[in-house]
């Protein structure tokens, strides 16, 4: 329902309200998509007609605010969602159907405040608090995701290409037509493989402030289920979908800039890791078991780690290898391009925008302690035993969601960055879904004991 709170008085927003109506006018949209985000990571959305859309960029559109909660109705909850003008994404026609925009909420309260349990303003109160500070965090993302073929009985791969190989048509067709969609979308791609698993993908997306890029992330993930449909595929987010096939993450790759100049805080003199860098890679270690319950959210996110096929088990950091929790790739100071820190233990069952969030308060909290990192471990972590590891120090990342939820609810930090409400919701869900899990009887269990 249309409610009229206090409009948005800010003449930036008043201009960039302006701009996204005319967008929808020249492209004759008659429908728009209002999206917003569960606390869980799922995308939800409310479609309304596009000559509408003036009114609710201006006044909001209430809601039954319980949908934001992942699942959990118990009370009608009178939210409100307030659309972000300048996220409108024009999505490319399907053949038959109808062109339609797409805009990202932010939720707020009758009084205009933001919900405490929406998270994009909880990521938008992070970025604010780092801006506070003189720092812009801005992040680039490799998306990683399976194609299958829909079977009566079990799963079957779109190809078996394996990393950087061609496939099959059906693949690579629709490979190409979600690079296409997203550029027409202004959703700027890097590039788009084939992985190393079967019938497996990857998708980078170029740097954007880190706002942007989550807003991005959701819309993503359901350009890429869509178009899998159209070429009778089905994509699959899993972080282990397949046994004896590699896991899908979603690598993180960081930039810290300093506010006032724009200039490059994670690198230093020589063109060697700055003190800032370091710090930021001490924090984000130090507070990583508890992040895992953000960034690795679901009882199958810790098959994919224990797995530990270019998947962190340990919260080491490195500059090579790629089973190390922090990874700093190589850069080149001639072409001026910027210090990432490579975060690779997200996978796509975590909310962009809480993930983000607690990246960040990790790695602010590390520069503010100005504690130093362990030394850099370069080798492979996959060829050492758990008892070699022990004795060379390497702190072992939480094994399953339960000891995740556990360290999750002991760390002050991170808690106190997503804010009480949001991770009360999280212990209480997430733990209903480890106890759920705990109580299932796999086919695993009785082919093993049943006799």
């Amino acid at each position: 329902m249309v409610v009229e709170l206090q409009p948005a008085a800010s003449p930036d927003r008043a201009d960039a309200i302006e701009h996204a109506i005319e967008r929808v006018g020249q492209a004759d949209v008659r429908l728009v998509d209002l999206q917003f985000s569960d606390i869980a990571g799922g995308a939800r959305a409310m479609t309304i007609p596009a000559d509408l859309a003036r009114t609710i960029l201006t006044h909001g559109y209430r809601f039954d605010g319980s949908a934001v909660t992942g699942g959990l109705r118990e009370i009608e909850l009178d939210l409100y969602l307030m659309p972000d003008p300048t996220t409108l994404r024009l999505a490319s026609p399907v053949a038959g159907a109808e062109p339609r925009g797409q805009l990202t909420c932010s939720i707020i309260r009758r009084d205009g405040q933001p919900f405490a349990g929406d998270p994009r303003s909880i990521l938008e109160r992070a970025l604010t608090e780092a801006r506070a500070e003189g720092y812009d965090y801005r992040v680039a993302v490799e998306l990683e995701y399976y194609l299958f073929r829909p079977e009566a009985v079990g799963v079957q791969v779109a190809d078996e290409a394996g990393y950087f190989g061609i496939g099959q048509e059906h693949g690579a067709a629709a490979r190409d037509e979600i690079v296409a969609t997203l550029q027409a979308m202004g959703i700027r791609v890097g590039g788009a493989h084939h992985e190393t698993g079967p019938g497996q993908e990857e998708l980078d997306l170029l740097p954007e402030p880190a706002l942007r890029m989550a807003d991005q992330v959701l819309a993503v993930r359901q350009v890429i289920r869509a178009v899998a449909g159209r070429h009778g595929l089905r994509a699959n987010f899993m972080p282990k979908p397949l046994a004896d096939a590699p896991g899908s993450g979603m690598h993180v790759f960081q930039r810290l800039l300093r506010s006032a100049d724009g200039t490059d805080a994670l690198r230093g003199d020589d063109d060697e890791l700055s003190p800032m860098a370091r710090h930021v890679i001490a924090g984000q270690l130090a507070h990583a078991p508890a992040m895992a319950a953000v960034l690795c959210p679901g009882v199958n996110s810790y098959k994919r780690l224990a797995a530990g096929h270019r998947a962190p088990r340990h919260a080491t950091w490195a500059r090579l290898s790629q089973a190390s929790l922090i990874r700093v790739p190589s850069w080149s100071p001639a072409q001026g391009s910027h210090v990432e820190l490579e975060l690779r233990l997200p996978d796509n069952l975590a909310n962009p925008y809480l993930a983000l969030t607690v990246a960040l308060a990790c790695a602010l909290d590390g520069t503010r302690i100005a504690d130093e990192p362990p030394t850099p471990l370069d080798e492979n972590l996959v060829r050492y035993d758990d008892a070699e590891l022990e004795r060379l120090g390497v702190p072992r990342l939480p094994a399953t969601l339960g000891d995740a939820l556990e360290a999750f609810a002991e760390d002050d930090l991170v808690r106190d960055a997503l804010g009480d409400y949001v991770s009360g919701q999280l212990l209480y869900v997430k733990r209903a879904e480890w106890n759920d899990y705990s109580r299932h009887v796999s086919s695993w269990e009785y082919a093993r004991y049943g006799e």
